[in-house]
C-alpha cells in the first residue's frame, strides 16, 4: 500500500509499505477520505507540534473514514463492506483515568499520527489501515464518506457543547471560525441556542459560519469595537467557545461573558 510520510519540515513523501497483520480483534479498512488537521500542518510546515518534535519518519493523519475489507476472527460488531469512521484514539484502559471512565485523559494513550511517543504512533493517511474493531463506528446510509471523515473533529465540538451545560435558549459566542469553531456553531444550534455570534479575522470563514447557522458574524480585525459592545452590564453571552487559540480572543471572551457564564 501507499502512505503519506513526514520526514521533516517541508519533506512529505508518498511511500510504499506493507499492510499490517490482522489480529483477532482487528479490522482492515480501505481508506476513502482523510481530513487534514492543524497538527498535520504543523508537522509539515515546522516538523513539530507544540513541544513535540518529529524524530523519525511518521505517517500523518488521524481523521479518516473508509470501507471494511477484512475482520479478525473475534470481531462481531463490524462486517466486511461496512462504511466506518475510525476513532484515532486508543486508550490503555488500565491507568487511573481509564478506570474512572475518563479514557480521554489516558496516561498511556496511543493516537494516530502523533510524535508524542517514541517510536512515533504512525498515522492513518494510508490506503489500508488495520485498527481495532472498537475504533470503528458504522456510517449511516444517508451520510457521505466525506462527511463521515468529519466525525473526529465534530466529536470535539459536541464534547465542548455538552460540557458547557444546557444551551437551550442561551446566547453564544464562538471565537474562531476554522473547522472546530464552525462545527461548534452547528452543535450549538442543534443544542437549542437562541443566538449565536461568531468572530474571526477572515471574512471567508465568517461567511461559512453564517451559512452554518450563526446569527451574526464579526470581523474583529476590522471592527473590534463591535464585539467590545457586548461587554456592557458585565457581559452579554451565556457561553463563550474559544476556538481560535489566540490569547487576545480569550481575553475578549472574558470581557463579554456574563457573570456565571461558561467559557469553553
Amino acid at each position: 500500500m501507499r502512505a503519506i510520510v513526514a520526514h521533516a519540515a517541508k519533506d512529505i513523501r508518498l511511500e510504499e509499505m506493507s499492510v499490517a497483520a490482522l489480529g483477532p480483534e482487528d479490522i482492515r479498512v480501505r481508506t476513502a477520505f482523510g481530513g487534514i488537521c492543524g497538527s498535520d500542518l504543523h508537522y509539515y510546515n515546522h516538523g513539530w507540534f507544540g513541544t513535540v518534535r518529529l524524530k523519525e519518519p511518521m505517517i500523518l493523519g488521524h481523521e479518516v473514514a473508509g470501507v471494511v475489507e477484512a475482520v479478525g476472527a473475534e470481531c462481531r460488531r463490524v462486517k466486511v463492506g461496512d462504511r466506518v469512521a475510525v476513532s484515532p484514539n486508543v486508550p490503555c484502559n488500565r491507568c487511573r483515568y481509564c478506570l474512572e471512565g475518563l479514557q480521554n485523559q489516558c496516561l498511556d494513550v496511543r493516537f494516530y499520527g502523533s510524535a508524542m511517543r517514541f517510536p512515533h504512533i504512525q498515522g492513518a493517511f494510508r490506503e489500508s489501515l488495520v485498527c481495532l474493531e472498537s475504533q470503528a463506528h458504522q456510517v449511516p446510509d444517508g451520510l457521505t464518506m466525506q462527511e463521515a471523515t468529519m466525525a473526529e473533529p465534530l466529536a470535539v465540538a459536541l464534547h465542548a457543547t455538552r460540557r458547557a451545560g444546557s444551551l437551550m435558549g442561551r446566547r453564544i459566542l464562538v471565537s474562531g471560525c476554522g473547522p472546530i469553531g464552525a462545527l461548534v456553531v452547528v452543535a450549538a444550534r442543534r443544542a437549542g441556542a437562541a443566538e449565536i455570534v461568531a468572530t474571526d479575522i477572515a471574512d471567508g470563514v465568517l461567511g461559512f459560519a453564517s451559512r452554518l447557522g450563526a446569527d451574526r458574524v464579526i470581523n474583529v480585525a476590522g471592527t473590534p469595537d463591535t464585539l467590545a459592545a457586548y461587554g456592557a452590564d458585565k457581559g452579554y453571552f451565556d457561553a463563550v467557545f474559544e476556538a481560535s487559540g489566540a490569547a487576545a480572543a480569550l481575553r475578549a471572551g472574558i470581557e463579554v461573558v456574563r457573570p456565571r457564564g461558561v467559557i469553553m
